[in-house]
């Protein structure tokens, strides 16, 4: 006679496996996107968002505690996309010079072509300034920013820890983020083309301390 032994069978629903987590996270942000953009987030409760996408709200709390959960989720993805495509830029170009404007024209590009994404990120009412803060000094978000810095660090020719180039790095993305703004809020008014106006201010911003250097970077876009 043979011993027939089992493992005891495990109460309770199996774990949810990453892809799975994954993939009900993927449909949740979808839904998300598309009521965020579409009414606001201000106006778009829980409940609302777990019946579009075809949740009971207990299942959407497993995945995410609050709404701004769902929302940093989102911002998550949208940046994870930028810097996907930075990165694959920066690794293209060799040349400092070329490879820092073109990642800048490709920075502003991005949100230019994906203006749902940049109201979404930017533009988002009923969001508290600490809900936005605990995204912003995300390490793993700070260090991805590290493709800009760096490539702004060797167009300067000085390392990156140098105290300069975090000053001028924040300059760069605020006239980035500038030049983003005022193409996509301010539309009718005659702006001079963005990559005019990015290929102007990278050039002043890398020659600002040796104005006499020549600086050739230009980038067609």
């Amino acid at each position: 006679m043979t011993d027939d032994v089992r493992a005891p069978r495990a109460r309770g629903r199996p774990a949810r496996s990453p892809a799975r987590i994954e993939e009900v996270r993927g449909r949740i942000a979808a839904c998300a996107f598309r009521l965020f953009h579409e009414e606001g987030y201000a106006a778009v409760s829980m409940r609302r968002l777990a019946e579009e996408a075809g949740y009971t709200v207990m299942t959407l709390y497993k995945y995410y505690d609050r709404k701004i959960d769902v929302l940093r989720d989102l911002w998550g993805r949208v940046f994870a996309e930028l810097f996907d495509q930075l990165d694959e830029i920066a690794a293209a170009n060799t040349d400092p010079a070329k490879r820092l404007q073109a990642l800048a024209q490709a920075y502003v590009t991005f949100w230019l072509t994906r203006r749902d994404h940049y109201f979404l990120v930017f533009m988002s009412s009923g969001i508290s300034q600490a809900e936005v803060s605990v995204f912003v000094r995300d390490d793993p978000l700070i260090l991805r920013f590290g493709v800009i810095l760096n490539a702004l660090a060797e167009a300067l020719g000085v390392a990156p820890t140098d105290p300069a180039v975090a000053v001028k790095a924040d300059l760069l993305m605020a006239v980035l983020h500038g030049v983003a703004h005022n193409q996509i809020t301010i539309a009718a008014y005659p702006w001079t083309p963005p990559q005019t106006l990015i290929r102007t201010a990278v050039e002043a911003l890398v020659r600002a301390d040796n104005p006499n250097e020549p600086y050739h970077a230009t980038v067609a876009g």
